[in-house]
């Protein structure tokens, strides 16, 4: 949550975007562990 603040924050464009590319990374880790365990993620399937 502490990063998403940040990211809320961030008025330096530069700094906003990696920001936004560190949260992304963490967001997708954690969507791979939970696939991983077997956890649905809510996304639609690709067809």
């Amino acid at each position: 949550m502490k990063l998403a603040a940040e990211v809320a924050a961030e008025q330096d464009p530069k700094k906003f975007l990696a920001l936004i590319v560190e949260l992304n990374e963490l967001l997708e880790e954690k969507e791979r562990r939970l696939q991983s365990q077997g956890h649905p993620t809510g996304k639609p399937t690709s067809k």
